[in-house]
């Protein structure tokens, strides 16, 4: 896959207000189904896992919120390419609701994703970083914590969705820990925080199918992205 460029300066970033407003917007004004936004999310998460890492078991952390969707939507199509995941929810169960509950149960019908309530004690090709995103408020903690601890203690490919969980979206500040990502897969626009290195790593962009008439509600410049994965330089 020829993945094509756009340079840092270039491209509009966001806020974690902004963000949000994006999302009552589209799904409000716009009527874009949730269901919908976390499938194309997922999409770009499992396209740029086979381009960066084509072959291997995968690893998803997933949290209860939009980021947990799209990885665990990623799951689910990863499985269906015969791919081997493993998925690793940061909550219970019974926490998890809406879209992101409804992601979690269509796993039961893919023989080839396990579920596990802690870390496989294996080698993983890719592991996918979906736990927290843009709502972190202070440092991780908990089953969170453990994640990140022991995936960064793995050499393996790390992609997170949005931002590096761990990390402040609007300023990149690491309150706590945070996850050392290879590369990082922004929803709509980049954070202002995710400035390309560090524990960022390669930032990309992955359009979710958004009207540029959402970007103009809240002052913000449209991207003009010419695939659904684009490489911010």
């Amino acid at each position: 896959m020829d993945i094509p460029t756009i340079p840092w300066a270039e491209i509009a970033k966001l806020n974690t207000m902004q963000m949000q407003q994006i999302a009552t917007l589209a799904t409000g004004k716009y009527g874009l189904n949730n269901r919908i936004l976390a499938e194309h999310s997922g999409r770009n998460l499992a396209q740029l896992t086979n381009e960066l890492v084509p072959t291997g078991p995968v690893l998803v952390v997933a949290g209860r919120g939009y980021n947990g969707s799209g990885g665990l939507a990623a799951a689910r199509l990863l499985a269906a390419q015969k791919r081997r995941v493993w998925v690793v929810p940061t909550h219970e169960a019974e926490n998890y609701s809406g879209v992101t509950k409804e992601q979690l149960e269509l796993l039961k019908f893919y023989p080839n994703i396990k579920i596990r309530s802690g870390l496989p004690k294996m080698k993983f090709s890719c592991v996918i970083d979906a736990a927290i995103g843009t709502q972190l408020e202070g440092p991780p903690r908990g089953r969170t914590f453990d994640v990140i601890t022991v995936l960064n203690a793995q050499d393996s490919t790390v992609i997170s969705l949005d931002i590096p969980t761990g990390m402040m979206a609007d300023d990149g500040e690491i309150p706590g820990i945070a996850v050392n990502a290879t590369a990082t897969l922004a929803i709509a626009l980049p954070k202002k925080g995710t400035v390309p290195g560090n524990n960022v790593g390669d930032l990309y962009i992955g359009s979710i199918g958004i009207p540029d008439a959402i970007y103009e509600d809240i002052g913000v410049k449209a991207p003009d992205l010419k695939a659904f994965i684009t490489k911010v330089v």
